[in-house]
């Protein structure tokens, strides 16, 4: 009996240490994704040919980034990657051009299509 109860013991113990050292790591700043991994993912789902992304928090949790996709201006696009790796895309709409690293990627953009326009209506 004294057996089955020290076992029982042991069992729950070995339990709430394992939920404990799950939820220290769920909770802790770990990076949850390189950026070149989550710049390979944003192509696969857009179907792009170039991303480029930018961490906006500590965890790498939230990203922005400017996807190139052909013949198409800069798309910009949020990503949210959950603790366990996988990644959710949005529409970003205006961030990137709000953000100092991504806003050259769209602001070229514009330029070319201005000039593109200049040089067709001339």
């Amino acid at each position: 009996m004294k057996t089955r109860v020290a076992a029982l013991v042991g069992l729950v113990a070995v339990v709430v240490i394992v939920i404990l050292v799950g939820g220290y790591w769920y909770v802790k700043d770990h990076t949850r994704i390189s950026q070149a991994s989550l710049e390979s993912k944003v192509i696969a789902k857009e179907g792009g040919s170039k991303a480029t992304c930018v961490k906006k928090d500590s965890n790498a949790a939230h990203w922005l980034c400017a996807v190139t996709v052909a013949s198409q201006p800069e798309k910009c696009v949020k990503a949210h990657v959950r603790p366990w790796g996988s990644v959710a895309i949005v529409d970003g709409y205006l961030r990137c051009q709000n953000d100092p690293a991504l806003a050259p990627l769209f602001h070229t953009a514009k330029k070319k299509k201005k000039k593109a326009k200049q040089q067709s209506s001339a």
